[in-house]
């Protein structure tokens, strides 16, 4: 597994080397590359920070493989557990979604600052991908959660079926305030925009309480 880890780590490190202009044996001397770069900003986009998110995501990926593997010493379980791991932080999303829409852009929209309008298109198009995505993945969790599956996996699609329904409702509220508030704030002024707007967060925070206590 450590040496699944250094190739897959260093096949792609060449990739982000070649894409800042460097060829791919240059991963040789990845440590002068980077002392070259050290100033550049930890911004997305440049040198450093791809590396350091590169190194992060494999560190992550692989080391969940490796306990995975340790947990259930079963490859196809390893997988199972890996694909409910991705149902359940999709699922999860429109609680991400709904705390963007309380700390961004509900404050954006009442101090009237222009970033409202990309904060309501990125909740917009993003919850209605979800809203799309959910119930699939709620009829293909139906199946798992009914094996014969270790508890921690069970767990986990137990969850995804569970509270599917409430998350597509959620899904569909982040997806009514983004489209209403990026089409509607320019042509609806005063009191009944921002009332709609309201009305749609706080029955989105209550259903997240709802989630919460299931």
């Amino acid at each position: 597994m450590f040496f699944l880890t250094v190739v897959s780590t260093a096949f792609f490190l060449a990739r982000i080397l070649e894409r800042h202009g460097y060829r791919k044996r240059d991963i040789k001397r990845i440590d002068e590359i980077l002392e070259e770069h050290w100033n550049e900003p930890w911004d997305s986009g440049y040198l450093k920070h791809d590396v350091q998110y590169c190194i992060a995501y494999h560190l992550v990926f692989w080391g969940f493989l490796s306990v995975a593997l340790l947990k259930f010493q079963n490859i196809s379980l390893v997988i199972m557990a890996f694909v409910g791991l991705i149902f359940l932080l999709v699922m999860v999303y429109p609680v991400a979604s709904t705390m963007i829409v309380w700390i961004l852009a509900l404050p954006f929209y009442f101090l009237g600052d222009d970033r409202a309008e990309d904060a309501f298109e990125f909740i917009g198009k993003t919850s209605l991908a979800l809203t799309i995505a959910i119930p699939p993945i709620w009829v293909v969790s139906l199946y798992p959660a009914t094996q014969n599956y270790p508890e921690e996996i069970l767990g986990i699609f137990t969850a995804v079926v569970v509270n599917a329904e409430k998350f597509l409702i959620l899904s569909v509220l982040n997806t009514l305030f983004g489209f209403l508030g990026l089409y509607l704030s320019r042509r609806v002024r005063g009191r009944i925009l921002t009332i709609v707007l309201l009305s749609l967060a706080v029955a989105m925070l209550i259903i997240v309480q709802s989630i919460v206590w299931t």
